[in-house]
């Protein structure tokens, strides 16, 4: 079962260049694994590493994750689209590790996660607070 990761957020300006080599890395746009990694659950699950490439069929989005670096805003661009089978928690892991690197203001809206079988989804809202969106007649 597959849950979809829709999410952008801009990279605070003070990040470390080896969080960004490494998001970099897991949405593919550097090939060289990094030889240390966090010490975070995100990085024990053996997926961590293709899972912003993640992709199937069950949603309509193409998958296209990357991390770019903004000259006029000086400030490193994240977007997500992936689709991943969360069984580990994957998704939940990855928001915990990269949020303290998100710059938004508290309550400012990220994106959302959807599981395959959900008619609604989850939406992210900074910092790491996940609000399940229902619809009133």
């Amino acid at each position: 079962m597959y849950t979809e990761l829709n999410c952008s957020f801009a990279l605070k300006g003070e990040t470390a260049q080896a969080v960004i080599d490494l998001l970099k890395y897991m949405t593919g746009e550097l090939s060289d694994a990094p030889t240390i990694l966090p010490d975070h659950p995100l990085f024990g699950d053996t997926r961590w590493n293709y899972m912003l490439q993640s992709d199937s069929y069950y949603f309509n989005a193409d998958t296209r994750s990357v991390a770019r670096f903004d000259d006029i805003a000086s400030c490193v661009y994240v977007t997500i689209i992936c689709n991943v089978k969360n069984y580990n928690g994957e998704i939940e892991h990855f928001l915990d590790w990269i949020t303290p690197h998100i710059d938004a203001y508290d309550g400012e809206f990220l994106g959302y996660k959807r599981y395959e079988e959900a008619e609604l989804p989850t939406l992210l809202i900074h910092p790491n607070r996940w609000l399940a969106v229902s619809v009133s007649a």
